[in-house]
């Protein structure tokens, strides 16, 4: 189920499904849409606050359905992520979302609704910048603005993977496959284990980036989702960026295993083609990514190919 791409005027829906958001980011994600020629429409969860979270989960669940179900919406934005979309899983209408396919954009903390929408729904989001990041549309670069674009005003297919200067791919593994493109932080992709939410990795290329962590940290993620068989399913891995991760120096002034290392070792030993430093998530520039649309992957050659568009 794919949505339709967006037309400039359209109307599109700005919700808060993690944390909560300052008034000034709010300022800023009305510009930043306002670039792009589309109306925002902002939901009560981008004004409330609970604690750590946008609102009480109640309210920001039906954010998301009242979004969907508005009829003069078109798209639907993440203000921002953060954390407290995993709360809000059990109380969505995803029976109504799947036979009303919209543009959906965020990352980060996005990915369970990521997961969800693309495993329950079959309908392809965007894993994207959000409007009150800390480059926004209105100032980010061209890479970010054009790869969004792309995305979100076309239904032709991206094509092949151009990387920003100087931050080409690392092949960790060679080969060659084609698969739906599934996945995204680390952290949240774990916490969806042994639940309905969880991926479904068999023949398809998972993507996976992580942020503000240490070394054994990721470690212990990228192990629990091996133990789960979610690399021995999958067709191939394209690891992102891994902004601010770093070695733990620890008590004994040892330094953990480099991040390469740990690639190979966990996911490596599947023989599955697998890349490294695709410069999508919590960096900028940044790649807008059509999560649940087919890929082709040729890790020795370092190419990524994407074969299908997110809207119709």
């Amino acid at each position: 189920m794919k949505a339709k791409v967006l037309l400039k005027g359209d109307k599109v829906a700005v919700i808060a499904p993690a944390s909560a958001v300052k008034k000034e980011s709010i300022k800023t994600a009305k510009e930043a849409i306002k670039s792009l020629d589309l109306d925002p429409i902002f939901y009560p969860s981008c004004f409330m606050r609970e604690g750590h979270l946008a609102g009480p989960d109640k309210q920001r669940a039906k954010d998301i359905n009242d979004a969907f179900k508005n009829k003069d919406v078109k798209g639907i934005f993440c203000v921002r992520g953060g954390y407290g979309t995993p709360r809000i899983l059990d109380k969505i209408d995803y029976n109504y979302i799947k036979e009303n396919p919209k543009i959906f954009l965020g990352y980060s903390d996005i990915t369970s609704l990521h997961l969800a929408f693309n495993t329950i729904c079959e309908m392809p989001t965007l894993h994207g910048p959000m409007p009150s990041s800390e480059s926004p549309y209105h100032k980010t670069g061209d890479y970010t603005l054009n790869s969004l674009k792309r995305n979100l005003f076309t239904n032709k297919p991206l094509g092949r993977y151009i990387a920003p200067k100087g931050e080409e791919l690392e092949t960790i593994t060679s080969g060659e496959c084609t698969g739906e493109i599934i996945g995204g932080n680390l952290s949240l992709l774990t916490v969806a284990l042994g639940t309905r939410y969880q991926m479904n990795t068999k023949g398809k290329i998972i993507f996976i980036e992580e942020v503000n962590e240490l070394n054994y940290i990721i470690d212990r993620m990228l192990t629990s989702l091996d133990l789960n068989n979610k690399f021995k399913e999958c067709a191939g891995v394209i690891l992102g960026t891994w902004k601010n991760c770093r070695a733990d120096e620890g008590s004994q002034d040892k330094k953990d295993s480099p991040l390469s290392k740990i690639f190979a070792d966990i996911i490596g030993k599947h023989n599955i083609p697998i890349v490294n430093n695709f410069r999508a998530g919590h960096i900028y520039p940044q790649f807008t990514i059509p999560l649940g649309t087919k890929v082709h992957l040729n890790a020795e050659k370092k190419e990524i190919i994407f074969l299908e568009s997110v809207n119709q």
